[in-house]
């Protein structure tokens, strides 16, 4: 479930295994990420993710914490009686981790962050997802100039996928056998263009392509000959070049 931004613009997932955490224990959580909040301002498009599970014996709490950051994804974890005990300890080792990961950045992948930040800024209006030149694509029905204009995302959306599959262990010993990544990636680009116009103004462009990556793979998984069928048809209709019309121009 997605909690607000903090001032930071880290985005924040709180997911329950076997377990329900009432909303009021979710906003506590939330509150408690100030250190962290603060630790990571000046670092771009970070991503956190936690996973709470409860021992079905011992009642225990296991909270784990995933830190997506340029260059580097920061993972911790602990148990504790109370699972504000365990989300603290692991609040705090984080704040740790990242002390430690700003002492030795990956300045180029930092780079690659702030590039796609921009491609954000400039790319989707900000307005409305059916003005500017990708919703007139969507609009127009034009999947090729929809993928051309968000071109510069496929490397990053390749990545996310494959970190995106890693989480199911099964599905990731497929990849290069029965399963594609680049299938997936399609998939993602054909679940945005279909629903691009209902996209949130509040939500960055890069945040609502990851959103879209775990249903786009549960599709996948559901209908394997159907979904690669028609990633390789978008793939076809991308890569053919515009023919020329009587008069010399492009249509």
């Amino acid at each position: 479930m997605p909690t607000p931004a903090l001032q930071s613009g880290l985005h924040v997932k709180i997911e329950t295994v076997d377990c329900a955490l009432p909303a009021d224990e979710r906003a506590r959580m939330q509150a408690g990420l100030a250190l962290l909040d603060e630790a990571i301002r000046d670092v771009p498009g970070a991503d956190l993710v936690f996973r709470v599970s409860q021992h079905p014996h011992s009642q225990a709490y296991h909270v784990e914490a995933s830190l997506t950051l340029p260059g580097v994804t920061l993972v911790t974890g602990d148990w504790a009686p109370y699972v504000d005990l365990a989300f603290q300890r692991c609040v705090h080792k984080l704040v740790r981790k990242v002390q430690t990961y700003q002492e030795h950045p990956d300045r180029h992948a930092q780079e690659r962050a702030e590039r796609l930040a921009a491609l954000d800024r400039n790319i989707v209006a900000p307005e409305d997802p059916a003005d500017g030149p990708v919703g007139e694509a969507v609009r127009a029905g034009d999947y090729r100039r929809f993928r051309s204009l968000l071109a510069n995302y496929e490397d990053w959306l390749r990545k996310r996928c494959g970190r995106w599959v890693q989480r199911y262990p099964a599905v990731n010993a497929r990849i290069g056998t029965s399963l594609r990544l680049g299938d997936l990636v399609e998939e993602v680009f054909l679940n945005a263009f279909e629903n691009y116009t209902q996209r949130s103004t509040t939500v960055r462009l890069s945040e609502w392509l990851d959103g879209l990556i775990d249903g786009s793979l549960k599709a996948l998984l559901r209908h394997p000959d159907e979904v690669g069928e028609n990633g390789s048809l978008a793939r076809t209709l991308r890569e053919t070049p515009l023919e020329e019309g009587p008069e010399g121009k492009k249509e």
